[in-house]
């Protein structure tokens, strides 16, 4: 089957689901394929046609969930934070149960660090172009790890209440800190 065959992404989608699903309840390494397929209600040949084991659907959801955030603060050249903040909102908000299990489960720190790294090495990439600088100081790193910190420290919140809050309100949160962070990193 080809990878782009609908039922090919369905069958990875139920499966990405059901892993979410358990991952909330409990450790990655605690989960078999036997439980992952029943879940997802799907034969353990299938899941064996698409992935050789859990870690590996776990570690290819990852780089793709890492990937598409990439894609998203990336895809905007104007580097207008409110446009990248909207879509990274949005993409959390729409893939909810995703972003609970990298944030519940015990391996959150891994994926958390990996997510810290890209952002920060995109927003320093934006930084030095806005101020028409080649090198990044010491300050700008620790101003910069201090500021996605919070942004993520947001969101993370916002997810571990399960959505409590509307996207608009956390959004305003985030251009609320970003607009007071603005006059510190002048």
């Amino acid at each position: 089957m080809k990878q782009n065959d609908k039922r090919v992404k369905r069958t990875k989608k139920a499966l990405q689901l059901a892993l979410a699903d358990l991952m909330t309840q409990k450790e990655l390494r605690s989960i078999t394929v036997q439980e992952l397929a029943d879940k997802a209600e799907l034969h353990r040949a299938t899941f064996y046609a698409h992935y050789h084991d859990v870690y590996d659907l776990y570690e290819q959801l990852e780089s793709s969930v890492i990937s598409e955030l990439d894609r998203i603060i990336t895809s905007d050249p104007t580097h207008r934070y409110e446009n990248v903040y909207q879509s990274l909102i949005d993409f959390i908000f729409d893939n909810a149960s995703l972003t609970r299990m990298f944030l519940i489960s015990g391996t959150n720190d891994f994926f958390w660090n990996n997510v810290h790294s890209l952002i920060e090495e995109k927003y320093l990439n934006i930084w030095l172009y806005e101020e028409n600088k080649t090198v990044v100081s010491d300050e700008m790193r620790f101003l910069a790890a201090y500021h996605i910190q919070g942004c993520l420290a947001i969101i993370s919140a916002w997810v571990k209440e399960n959505f409590s809050h509307s996207k608009e309100e956390i959004l305003r949160l985030i251009h609320t800190v970003d607009k007071n962070f603005d006059k510190i990193a002048v």
